[in-house]
């Protein structure tokens, strides 16, 4: 948390000390996978940097809708799911799938708003492109059936979706995260086409612990990678 307070405050800092280098854009994707989909918008205050103003970096808030149909969830907790839980070292940590239990949700249904960053390099008068990534938030969403199986056993259940967000690295994440790699095509003035690989970490989570071993555990995680396309309108 005082990583993601020290970015913004930065942030904040460089509006002072660039407004005229100021660009707010307002960015709709739709993203698709199998059995599953989002819908996101975001508002970008984005400032060029650099001698040329190619590089840019951006804030803004991202509302992203997720939608799927009978989808698996699998353990979520970095302690349990992977084989260390030190930050960043567990992106490259073993998959300990052995202690993975699996909820499948019926008919997830999760609403996230989360602040955002984002990273971007001009390339030519036309093409861009770049990254982004959400960082603290909150979720609503659809309680819905789900169907919890460890070791062949099978439970009926009903999940939730985590109401908080926030990124740590890796399967220490906690909630629903958006994260987008990127090229757009400037097709007027103002109007730009987007294509999009959309990397987006959902959870939900159980009334109870129901998964017992090898500790209590009631998150389970779904990370959806999706291909969409978008639109992105300079308001400036």
């Amino acid at each position: 948390m005082k990583h993601v307070l020290t970015i913004l405050l930065v942030f904040m800092i460089g509006t002072v000390q660039a407004q005229n280098r100021l660009r707010p854009t307002v960015d709709l994707t739709l993203a698709a996978g199998s059995s599953q989909a989002t819908f996101s918008l975001v508002g970008w205050h984005q400032w060029q940097l650099g001698r040329k103003q190619r590089l840019s970096i951006g804030v803004g808030p991202r509302i992203t809708s997720y939608v799927g149909n009978k989808k698996d969830f699998w353990t979520a907790p970095a302690s349990i799911a992977r084989g260390s839980s030190t930050p960043f070292l567990v992106v490259l940590s073993s998959q300990e799938t052995q202690n993975w239990d699996t909820l499948n949700v019926q008919r997830p249904f999760v609403f996230s708003m989360n602040a955002a960053v984002q990273v971007a390099h001009q390339i030519g008068k036309r093409f861009r492109a770049g990254f982004n990534i959400d960082l603290v938030g909150f979720s609503v969403g659809r309680t819905s059936a789900a169907v919890f199986t460890s070791d062949g056993r099978q439970e009926t259940t009903e999940a939730k979706p985590v109401p908080f967000n926030l990124l740590l690295t890796g399967d220490l994440d906690q909630g629903s995260l958006n994260s987008e790699f990127f090229v757009q095509y400037r097709l007027k003035e103002k109007w730009s086409l987007r294509a999009v690989y959309q990397f987006y970490f959902v959870e939900y989570k159980t009334n109870t612990s129901i998964q017992q071993l090898p500790e209590p555990n009631d998150r389970f995680r779904n990370k959806a990678n999706l291909l969409g396309i978008g639109l992105s309108y300079s308001l400036n």
